[in-house]
């Protein structure tokens, strides 16, 4: 599962962080009053790639995938109850998961024994 959400997390903050403007209708109207909605959108997904690419290392595993699934819970709220927030909300709730099972073999928290 760690995987796969890495996948998605690196897809979708890639894509942000390389096309910003294919994003920006997606930002709150009331995040205006704090910055651009362009440097949210740019934030926001190099946010998921520095998480996303802690997740594919192993590295703090379990808060990478707390700080990801909260993340993806208020993205999913601002966004409400539409075909986007229940797929959001299913992702931070398998993101979630990750926070409450130990990392697997294949981490850097288990070779240091950082569990």
């Amino acid at each position: 599962m760690r995987g796969g959400l890495v996948v998605v997390f690196l897809w979708f903050g890639l894509s942000q962080v390389t096309a910003p403007g294919n994003w920006i209708s997606w930002v709150p109207e009331w995040t205006s009053a704090l910055m651009s909605a362009e440097t949210i959108v740019l934030l926001n997904g190099a946010f998921e790639v520095i998480l996303a690419l802690a997740l594919a290392a192993g590295f703090m595993t379990r808060w990478a995938a707390l700080l990801l699934s909260l993340h993806l819970l208020l993205i999913a709220y601002e966004v409400g109850y539409n075909d986007i927030g229940v797929r959001d909300f299913g992702l931070a709730i398998a993101t979630l998961s990750l926070f409450f099972f130990e990392p697997d073999q294949y981490t850097l928290d288990r070779k240091w024994n950082r569990a």
